[in-house]
Order: C-alpha cells, then structure tokens, then sequence
C-alpha cells in the first residue's frame, strides 16, 4: 500500500508544524513526497508537463485542506489521494490505444511506453492497482464506477495486451 516507507514521527511532527500555518514545514512534506507524487501523476496523465502542473495542484489542494487531514491515514497515502483525485478530471479522456512504429528493445522501456499509450481507464486503472497498490474499491471512487466488476475485468483486458505486447518480437 502507498506510504509504506515514512519516518511517521518526523513526517507527523511536520503535519503538527504545517496544521499551525508553518509554510517551510509543509515545503518539508512536499520535498519528501514530491517523487512518488509527482510519478504517480506522470504515470496517469502519461505528460510530463500537465503532470508538474498536476503535481504542484495537489500540493496546493493539500495545503489548503492540512487542517483536516486525519492521523489514521499515512501522510504519503493521504497526498496521493489528493494528486489522483487532481489528475482525474485532467487526464485526456479521448486517448486511445497507439503503439509506436518501433518500440525500444528495452522490455522495461517497451513496458514503460505501452502503459503510457494506454486508453485513460485503463492506464488510471492498471497504474493505481498494478504500481500504486488501490484496492479496487478505491479505483472505483476515483472513477465514480457504481462497482468493481468493470475495473476488474478492465485491468484483467489490460495485462493480457501488455503481457502479449511485451513478449512479442
């Protein structure tokens, strides 16, 4: 699950620090989390540039609701759940399923640019189940789905085409 590798104490004396208005400590928070954020983004909006504008959003958002934010939940769980629900409505819906003329000969690299070429639904699914470790349930809030069938089968479809894709020659 996202949050797995944060120093809790430090990272709650920070939240403690930014919940009574500390800028710098808040900078702290963001500096520590900026990379698994700012990847995950990357990997839903498969954009460099609407993914930093994305990333700072979620920060900005997250600043603003630090007062709310609940001790129960690990802190880099929380600040990835703000940047997904950012990059939701921003992701472009009328992508569709295009594979390069020539894929590099890299399998990480091949991987890496199917998955960025990916129709949104699935590259959102695939990346939040498969990288970032959501639970179906909470892909499906993320997406407004009424239930997980659709996000299971979706994300059943997706690593049939990525295993056939990569392991062609």
């Amino acid at each position: 699950m996202p949050g797995k590798s944060e120093n809790t104490n430090y990272v709650n004396y920070l939240v403690e620090l930014s919940q009574a208005g500390r800028k710098n400590a808040f900078f702290d928070l963001c500096e520590i989390n900026l990379k698994s954020v700012f990847t995950t983004v990357y990997r839903l909006t498969a954009d460099y540039n609407s993914a930093r504008s994305v990333t700072v959003q979620a920060f900005l958002n997250a600043w603003e609701e630090i007062k709310e934010y609940d001790y129960k939940i690990p802190f880099a769980l929380w600040i990835k759940q703000i940047a997904v629900n950012t990059a939701i409505p921003k992701i472009n819906k009328s992508s569709m399923i295009k594979l390069p003329d020539e894929l590099p000969d890299d399998n990480k690299k091949k991987l890496e640019t199917l998955i960025m070429n990916l129709d949104y639904v699935r590259r959102t699914i695939f990346v939040l189940h498969d990288l970032e470790g959501y639970d179906y349930n909470k892909i499906a809030e993320f997406l407004w789905y009424d239930n997980t069938d659709e996000i299971i089968t979706a994300l059943m479809e997706t690593r049939v085409y990525l295993m056939e894709a990569v392991c062609k020659k």
